[in-house]
């Protein structure tokens, strides 16, 4: 069997229409049903979008510590933080290990925030400028955030 290589099948949202249509054993007959079935799925793809995080908008940064520092002020932009981790380099290999998120409250009982160490746990501070709060501070200036957002 030969194969075209083709890959530039790209049905216009009439064609899909016609499709749904045609696939509930219907006919599209006047303007006004595909006028209406053009606002049904912009409704529809609005709802979804809607109903949580669109994976395509995540973007992953990165953050150098800086020793004694626990907290780092970030882009407007950031809304949250799906996950975090803190990038090692040990021996010439990247080594990233997990943090914790936690929550404000969380935060706001650790009763030492100036324990150096290697930071486990995160807190973002969702302001204007949202502000990441991390524990333990770090014990150095080489180690690197990397997180989802």
């Amino acid at each position: 069997m030969t194969t075209s290589s083709s890959t530039d099948f790209e049905p216009d949202v009439t064609e899909f229409i016609e499709e749904a249509f045609e696939r509930c054993g219907l006919e599209l007959r006047t303007g006004y049903d595909l006028k209406t079935a053009k606002r049904s799925i912009n409704i529809m793809l609005a709802e979804w979008a809607n109903r949580g995080l669109n994976q395509w908008t995540i973007e992953q940064t990165t953050q150098t510590v800086t020793q004694g520092t626990n907290q780092y002020t970030l882009n407007s932009n950031v809304i949250d933080i799906l996950d975090c981790s803190i990038r090692r380099n040990t021996d010439g290999a990247n080594l990233d290990l997990q943090m914790s998120k936690i929550s404000r409250s969380e935060y706001l009982n650790i009763p030492t925030k100036s324990t150096e160490a290697r930071p486990t746990q995160f807190f973002l501070d969702k302001q204007v400028s949202p502000v990441l709060n991390i524990w333990p501070t770090p014990e150095n200036s080489t180690d690197v955030l990397v997180f989802n957002n």
